[in-house]
């Protein structure tokens, strides 16, 4: 009989994002601070005996050998020599696609888990974390699954709490790839070293990305500015979001947003493993 698995797959938020330095590889070194928040996908897995690999989704996805669903489970595969996988993927996408959320880097490292549970329970979770590095930089958070400060491309990660509460997320219809953002003139490459011990602040609570997205669109600059100063771009995306402890006040404010926006209202989180 199929056995028949379904996993949340958390978004994440950049608490603040700083390029470092280019490296010889071609990467950049960046300092980040990864939390979860609660907005998800859910994803079932379908194991059966058919030595075949189906993805689909309720909304339209990238072929199945551009997913990095497909590509982590084929990873798995090859890595410990599953002789034959079978698997139909369903993805109940929740996490708008190229936000900053990181839903895609999600969706792969909780493939690793579902088969890692399915075919070799005996592996941790840390013990993939070489995997999910060669399946994007934004992977290894969500397989190490806690709150993290984050070194290297993204791969270096050092537990590192956040005070739970709630943030707002608002996302314009604008879409810039990472390559866009990392090739541009207005992105700033040098930012100084912080402690692992630092606090989280107005004075570091910035992205390196955001000048890239004002400068190609200056009026949403100006109009989230009206909303309220303290929000913030999340991760190489173009969603941004805004931190409180005051819910009713971010349900307030999420009524004065524009309804050309996405908006939701989350909660953050320590934890999703």
């Amino acid at each position: 009989m199929p056995k028949l698995n379904t996993y949340n797959s958390y978004a994440k938020i950049n608490l603040f994002l700083h390029i470092l330095n280019k490296r010889e590889d071609g990467y950049h070194n960046l300092q980040t601070w990864f939390t979860f928040v609660d907005l998800k996908d859910e994803i079932t897995f379908k194991f059966n005996d058919s030595n075949s690999i189906t993805v689909t989704s309720n909304i339209t996805i990238s072929s199945k050998e551009d997913n990095l669903i497909y590509k982590a489970i084929r990873l798995f595969q090859r890595e410990y020599k599953v002789a034959n996988v079978g698997v139909d993927v369903y993805i109940n996408k929740n996490i708008p696609m190229g936000a900053g959320l990181g839903g895609g880097s999600s969706n792969a490292a909780v493939t690793l888990v579902a088969m890692r549970d399915n075919y070799k329970p005996e592996i941790k979770n840390t013990d993939m974390l070489h995997l999910a590095t060669k399946l994007g930089a934004d992977v290894p958070i969500f397989l190490y699954g806690k709150s993290a400060w984050a070194e290297g491309i993204g791969e270096m990660l050092y537990h590192k709490d956040f005070k739970e509460t709630y943030a707002l997320l608002i996302k314009p219809n604008i879409h810039i790839s990472t390559k866009e953002f990392f090739v541009s003139k207005e992105l700033t490459k040098h930012t100084a070293l912080l402690s692992k011990n630092s606090k989280l602040n107005r004075s570091i609570m910035n992205n390196s990305f955001e000048q890239v997205f004002f400068a190609l669109y200056p009026e949403f600059k100006d109009y989230i500015n009206t909303l309220d100063k303290s929000i913030t771009m999340t991760g190489t995306g173009s969603c941004f979001y805004l931190l409180s402890d005051d819910k009713s006040y971010l349900e307030k404010l999420a009524t004065k947003i524009d309804k050309s926006l996405d908006k939701w209202l989350v909660k953050t989180l320590n934890y999703v493993y």
